[in-house]
């Protein structure tokens, strides 16, 4: 039996304690049948898991640790709940498949806990493609990010992103002009939204029936490194992503490492104008092109990559399917 998630929540307010060490605790629970019911309980573990050595280095921890960090867990879920924000943890039904495998340098770097507004459980259901782009894009990136979260969405598949100004908001809107599905990944707790240029946007998605996701609970800030954490997070729920614009040093190209070192395909749109193709903020598609990291995508190419998005999927499942045959 897996811990529950006001129990992962206590060992994530342990200090010293972070997610790694915390899953080595809850994987452990869960492949023994380990059942907690009282703080001791929660003390008592820990202290197996220390003796176990589970993870690199566990602290030594007393009861008045354990009390403290239950009444914080308590107030994160119960400020959760009077913010419409639900948490679901890695052991969950509702816990999205395809955010439980994904890799960086060889090592599981899957979410823990999640905290969502709307509903989760349409991931479960709906492929997706990570749309994504650079905060300053052009005029012609703006009207392709929106053409494309629209026609995939008529597609059926879910759009995914980061609502930042720029390429995100575009592939967002699109997804909504084509009345589908789509999910923002945020850098910070869902009690606001960043940028505040994007409140209206945000709510928007949430009107229909879209779904705002983010790793840090209630009255977290956004800070720079969470960001970057966040992109493996666009790309891991993608079966694929597309890069409407970026620079060769753009923020963009943190989910692009993460797809490709997921092995999932990589789209990047390609443009006529050459002169265009010289813009800083478009030099990062081309590198990407030049040297086949990405395939090239444009208005006629569609279903060309959803035929190659499609292949993968089946691959991915077929491989997943013939391990467990095993």
């Amino acid at each position: 039996m897996a811990l529950t998630t006001e129990q992962l929540l206590i060992y994530f307010n342990l200090p010293q304690l972070g997610r790694v060490t915390a899953f080595a605790i809850g994987n452990y629970a869960k492949e023994n049948n380990i059942t907690l019911h009282s703080d001791k309980d929660i003390l008592d573990y820990i202290k197996l898991c220390r003796e176990k050595k589970l993870a690199r280095a566990i602290a030594q921890y007393n009861q008045d640790a354990i009390i403290n960090a239950h009444i914080k867990a308590k107030e994160v879920i119960e400020q959760s709940a009077n913010n419409n924000i639900g948490i679901v943890s890695y052991y969950d039904s509702n816990f999205p498949k395809q955010l439980k495998e994904i890799k960086r340098n060889n090592k599981d770097v899957s979410p823990l806990l999640l905290y969502y507004k709307g509903n989760i459980k349409r991931l479960l259901h709906l492929n997706g493609i990570a749309i994504i782009g650079t905060r300053e894009p052009t005029e012609e990136g703006v009207k392709v990010g929106e053409y494309l979260g629209k026609t995939f969405a008529e597609r059926g598949f879910n759009i995914i992103s980061g609502l930042a100004i720029g390429c995100d908001s575009s592939a967002h809107r699109g997804a909504l002009q084509g009345r589908g599905l789509t999910t923002v990944f945020l850098a910070h707790g869902l009690d606001t939204i960043y940028p505040k240029e994007n409140i209206g946007l945000a709510q928007q998605i949430l009107d229909n029936d879209g779904v705002l996701i983010s790793e840090y609970a209630i009255g977290t800030p956004p800070m720079a490194n969470y960001f970057v954490e966040r992109d493996r997070l666009q790309s891991g729920l993608a079966n694929a992503t597309i890069v409407i614009q970026t620079g060769i040093k753009g923020g963009t190209m943190h989910a692009v490492h993460s797809t490709i070192e997921n092995n999932k395909p990589l789209f990047a749109v390609q443009y006529k104008d050459s002169e265009l193709c010289k813009q800083e903020k478009v030099l990062g598609n081309m590198k990407l092109l030049n040297e086949n990291f990405a395939r090239p995508i444009t208005a006629s190419t569609i279903d060309d990559a959803i035929n190659i998005i499609n292949e993968s999927i089946d691959r991915r499942e077929k491989f997943q399917n013939s391990i467990f045959d095993i």
